[in-house]
């Protein structure tokens, strides 16, 4: 069987690619970079003649493309798509239907919510390369040396500037939501309570006052409100933590207002990343709120690189690992200070914790067991 492995500049294509060979899997790849997940009509015609021309059984992509799936629906071949992304990018969630789709995604909470609008969606974990990471931390120890680092975006979201064209009243309701999602971990509570009732309030709020006639939609509405929550608990947590102690942040965007933390800029994530990850004494993790159950692949790289991670509450973070013996998870910022500052204290426990948390994504969490189920899964 030949597979198609179509990539973009997304994660884990190294992985993947080393894990087919090693699985003695024969395929050949395709690389496109969409501006435009949902309509391309030049990607649509290329992309057809070249499964014509090389006679593929089935394509691969990390994450859904509604252009892949309707070819491959033409075609009468399977598509196989690995989300990794919460929530998915396209806007238009109905190809996701399409027959010849096998979908699988990493949280499990929400691969439940696909399968409850009639997409048949499975639950599979990210992995990690190990070895692949191995390489690139070589001989690099103390390249990156920190005290506490973090990699990822700030979510610095327009929420403010569309606020202030509602009401008082909408404006309030719309804190409640987000205050009220800050404190929950391990819970993502922004789609049940955002109505179409409030959805329609504050619709109309923003036209009467701005001079647009911009609607907003509910998928749009509860992902602005989830940006802006993770946006405020990452700048009050790394805010907490620089007060104290030295903070490195990686991300392609600055913050003015944190002025006691050291920005290093973007990390790229073959190269530096890893080092990264290797040679900080505690990686923060703190997830995007909407992931609802699942791991992300930042907690995976950092275990995979042999780095001590520190993440919030994810229910199948604690399925899979032991806190305090293959992680450590905090479930308030309070507790994120206190476990940040016991863990840079006692340097044998959490070079300990690291090991562990290694081995065991060297062990369960492998490229080549994910494809394996993947690929030869029948539908």
């Amino acid at each position: 069987m030949k597979i198609l492995f179509f990539q973009w500049h997304s994660f884990m294509n190294q992985g993947i690619e080393r894990a087919l060979k090693k699985l003695h899997i024969e395929y050949d790849t395709y690389f496109y970079q969409f501006t435009d997940w949902e309509k391309d009509e030049i990607f649509l015609e290329k992309f057809e003649e070249h499964l014509k021309k090389n006679s593929c059984q089935s394509v691969l992509s990390v994450n859904f493309s509604p252009l892949i799936s309707k070819i491959c629906k033409m075609q009468g071949i399977p598509y196989i798509s690995w989300i990794y992304d919460s929530p998915i990018h396209i806007r238009d969630l109905s190809s996701m239907k399409n027959s010849c789709n096998r979908i699988y995604v990493f949280d499990r909470g929400q691969a439940e919510e696909y399968q409850k609008s009639g997409i048949d969606a499975g639950y599979m974990p990210l992995a990690v390369d190990t070895e692949l990471f191995g390489n690139r931390t070589a001989g690099a120890k103390g390249a990156f040396g920190a005290e506490i680092s973090f990699v990822g975006a700030l979510y610095r979201t327009k929420y403010q500037a569309y606020a202030a064209f509602l009401s008082e009243y909408q404006r309030g309701y719309l804190e409640g939501i987000i205050n009220s999602q800050m404190k929950i971990y391990g819970g993502y509570l922004i789609p049940e309570l955002i109505t179409e009732e409030l959805l329609e309030k504050v619709n109309e709020d923003y036209s009467r006052k701005s001079k647009d006639e911009f609607l907003m939609g509910k998928r749009e509405l509860e992902f602005m409100l989830a940006c802006e929550a993770t946006g405020r608990e990452r700048y009050l947590a790394l805010s907490l933590l620089s007060g104290h102690y030295p903070v490195d942040l990686y991300s392609p965007e600055p913050d003015e207002r944190l002025k006691g933390v050291n920005y290093k800029g973007y990390a790229d994530y073959y190269n530096e990343m890893p080092v990264i990850f290797a040679d900080s004494k505690v990686n923060l993790n703190i997830s995007l709120k909407t992931i609802r159950s699942g791991i992300p692949l930042r907690v995976l790289d950092i275990m995979g690189c042999g780095g001590f991670v520190l993440s919030n509450f994810q229910e199948e973070l604690l399925e899979y690992f032991a806190p305090g013996e293959e992680c450590a998870v905090y479930e308030s910022l309070e507790d994120l200070y206190w476990k940040a500052d016991y863990y840079l204290k006692h340097e044998e426990e959490r070079n300990r914790i690291a090991a562990a948390g290694f081995e065991k994504v060297k062990r369960n969490f492998t490229f080549e067991e994910r494809l394996r189920e993947m690929l030869m899964q029948k539908k």
